[in-house]
């Protein structure tokens, strides 16, 4: 599948990317096997240029990163993973969506494409994917950007996340899904954000429409559940020895100041910001205010 440069450009006009419809480079899909998985990914740049390994959040997919992809441009490669359970990579037939298991998949698709300390972006699950990661292969990493997330975030808005999922598991049709995400606060037009979900929802064989993960991932765990996995890495982010970036969303509930601020300080080399205009998705709200300091973080790794 490769996405439809049409779509792309719509992407880039509503993130108000400024790109030429001409010079816009779709990624390319592949597939690699990951520790018994076949797992997909995109590819997005030149292969020669410093790689991104992009980590998309809890029910999400690669496709999260289309409109920051665009908006860091063909001066890096954005490799953006499907993780396990999700998107369109294989499911774990016997549900193992342990924190470990995830930086497993990050250490063997580091290895599978041979790429040298890459640079790692992650949101939410994805930025705690790339903790355990970090703090289990601390020279595997030049550096981590945490996107809205830490070891620890605000109970109430995770609660009210994780006991809502339930009520939007099945559409009737993409437009279906689109709708209610409007309703919900989705900040793309409707025909946009139509396309957006498509590209995250499977038709089942009644003819009604899912999302693509697992509902292992998330389906019945609460936020403690949630909590209680992550609050461990606490213990251990003294091990990560390559700058961190904290970028949270200003308008974010679920991860606060305060959280980012003791993040970083229990870092060895950590930093945080806000980036204006976004939420949770900070990716999706403000791909290119996040684009724009993530450049700058690679540029202050580059200067060291």
């Amino acid at each position: 599948m490769t996405l439809r440069t049409e779509y792309l450009a719509a992407i880039a006009a509503h993130a108000r990317i400024e790109i030429d419809r001409d010079r816009i480079d779709p990624p390319r899909q592949r597939f690699v096997m990951l520790n018994g998985l076949r797992m997909r990914y995109l590819d997005w740049g030149d292969a020669d240029a410093p790689p991104l390994v992009l980590l998309h959040g809890g029910g999400q997919s690669a496709h999260t990163w289309d409109a920051f992809c665009l908006a860091m441009g063909p001066r890096f490669r954005c490799i953006a993973l499907d993780q396990r359970g999700h998107g369109d990579s294989q499911w774990s037939d016997v549900g193992e969506y342990a924190l470990t298991d995830h930086a497993r998949d990050i250490a063997a698709f580091v290895d599978a494409l041979a790429l040298k300390q890459p640079i790692l972006v992650g949101m939410s699950m994805g930025g705690v994917n790339g903790i355990a990661y970090a703090a289990w292969k601390p020279d595997g990493l030049s550096g981590l950007v945490c996107v809205d997330i830490g070891p620890e975030a605000q109970f109430e808005p995770v609660d009210r996340l994780m006991r809502g999922l339930g009520s939007y598991r099945t559409f009737a049709s993409p437009e279906d899904a689109a709708a209610l995400m409007a309703r919900m606060g989705a900040r793309r037009d409707p025909g946009l954000l139509r396309d957006t979900l498509a590209l995250n929802l499977r038709c089942q064989d009644d003819g009604t429409w899912t999302w693509k993960y697992d509902p292992r991932t998330l389906i019945g765990l609460t936020a403690k559940d949630i909590m209680d996995a992550r609050r461990p890495l606490w213990s251990t982010l003294h091990r990560i020895s390559c700058p961190v970036l904290i970028a949270r969303g200003a308008d974010s509930e679920i991860f606060l100041d305060q959280d980012a601020e003791r993040f970083a300080k229990a870092l060895p080399k950590g930093e945080w910001l806000a980036v204006s205009r976004a939420r949770h998705s900070v990716q999706t709200d403000n791909p290119v205010g996040l684009a724009v300091v993530v450049r700058e973080f690679i540029v202050r790794l580059l200067c060291r």
